[in-house]
């Protein structure tokens, strides 16, 4: 096969989740923290998971299975498209109930039984995937189930995952009930340039390979092209592999890319990853008889019968200026402020989505393909010619602000450490983002310190749709 040409034990780039290789961005780390926890504690009965399609969704749900956490019993339902009894008839042989009833309320009943069955303090989940889908009478009844089964002690919970167009169908008037039973709404961004080199190299380190087989330009232009989407590096990366070896190429080289990138314009959108042309520049002498050709303007008396129609070159050139001037000092100003708000992050990312892809016969790296380089550790082989590089900004990010620490005592958990210092159940989530150094918050060990956080709003945890 096309991997042992270039060393690797398998296959990198599967085009579903693998349980051997799970990549998990600080986004994605994030959002499985935030899923895990409204799995674990939400009261509210509903969650949602909204990403587009390919940037992990499913990786994040596997993820989550993969660590058999001992409190939760998971359910998942892969098709929205059968109905509320077909839905329930996939659940309970997942939940260990054996029924052979076919009718709703008797299922309804069986379901109640499997909940109320386990053992305190447990909590029982259904995920339902492509949720955006799903017709309106099954929301209606997932809504009703939650009201009657664990209805008490909020011991089911539902996740509905799903494109972001799944806000748009629970917008609906007839929706507002349950849109207003979700407390809980986690969002999977695409990942960044950065995160996407990561990735890539991930993937190929798992078949103890590297992104050395990919020429920097290479990776470059097909980072681009997938526009931060996992699924769609795995598509352009792998065939980019497949193409380089049957032309019995060593690495994959910006030309294979593109080709490569040209035969998926059709299937998935491409972001435009080919340069703009340049400005055509027009000399000082070349502009000079553009000048002299134009008509001398007419002396004609101010009260002329046709006014309007006399040049006024002069003026308009004058007029044009002026608005150039504010145009540019407005837009200074909107650049500078908006430079001051954003990221460091962002703004390398910037720089890179407005850099041209620079042709195969240059002569210098590129500033992108440099980082490129910075992050996996080699040297281009194929240079890159583009304006005056300039240096690449860390991505770190700024501890969030601590004001006291607290010790660990026996029976501690992170929900009542929230009740008990922060004054509510609902900055748990607050109180586990700002002690990063916890690796599993279900976990917590007598004597760790905990850091309180400062008291403002966060993002995940709490946020009613």
């Amino acid at each position: 096969m096309y991997y042992r040409h270039f060393g690797l034990d398998g296959p990198p780039f599967r085009f579903t989740s693998s349980p051997t290789a799970v990549y998990l961005g600080a986004a994605h780390r994030e959002c499985l923290a935030a899923l895990q926890w409204g799995l674990l504690y939400d009261q509210c009965g509903f969650m949602l998971l909204l990403g587009e399609t390919g940037t992990g969704k499913t990786t994040l749900v596997n993820a989550v299975l993969a660590r058999r956490l001992p409190k939760l019993h998971l359910a998942c339902v892969p098709n929205p498209r059968l109905s509320f009894q077909e839905i329930l008839r996939v659940v309970l042989p997942q939940l260990g109930v054996v029924t052979d009833e076919r009718g709703k309320l008797e299922l309804i009943q069986a379901l109640e039984r499997a909940v109320a069955n386990r053992p305190e303090d447990s909590r029982t989940a259904i995920i339902i995937d492509e949720a955006q889908d799903l017709s309106d009478e099954t929301f209606e009844d997932l809504r009703l189930l939650a009201n009657t089964v664990g209805a008490r002690d909020r011991e089911l919970q539902i996740v509905l995952m799903g494109h972001p167009e799944l806000l748009d169908r629970l917008s609906a008037h007839h929706l507002r009930q349950l849109r207003e039973r979700i407390s809980t709404k986690v969002s999977l961004p695409a990942l960044g340039d950065t995160e996407s080199v990561a990735y890539i190299d991930y993937r190929l380190q798992a078949q103890n390979g590297s992104a050395r087989v990919f020429d920097p330009n290479a990776l470059k232009y097909l980072i681009k092209a997938a526009a931060g989407i996992p699924r769609r590096l795995n598509v352009l990366c792998h065939n980019a592999l497949l193409l380089a070896y049957s032309k019995n190429k060593s690495t994959v080289t910006l030309e294979v890319a593109r080709e490569v990138v040209g035969d998926y314009q059709g299937i998935f959108p491409i972001s435009n990853v080919e340069p703009r042309p340049a400005l055509r520049t027009v000399e000082p002498a070349m502009r000079e008889p553009a000048i002299a050709a134009e008509p001398a303007i007419s002396a004609e008396p101010a009260n002329s019968a046709d006014p309007a129609i006399r040049p006024r070159r002069p003026l308009a050139l004058a007029a044009a200026a002026c608005a150039a001037f504010a145009v540019l000092g407005f837009g200074s100003v909107f650049v500078a402020r908006t430079s001051n708000l954003s990221g460091e992050f962002d703004r390398m990312a910037h720089r890179i989505e407005a850099a041209p892809v620079a042709p195969e016969a240059s002569s210098q790296p590129t500033e992108d393909v440099k980082t490129v380089e910075a992050t996996l550790g080699y040297t281009a082989s194929i240079a890159d010619a583009s304006p005056a590089p300039m240096p690449a900004l860390k991505t770190e990010t700024a501890p969030a602000p601590r004001h006291a620490t607290i010790q660990i005592r026996p029976g501690d958990t992170f929900h009542d450490l929230a009740v008990k210092y922060l004054g509510s159940k609902d900055r748990t989530w607050e109180l586990i983002h700002a002690n990063p150094q916890i690796k599993d918050p279900d976990n917590l060990y007598v004597g760790q310190t905990i850091y309180l956080p400062a008291h403002q709003p966060t993002k995940l945890a709490g946020e009613v749709q």
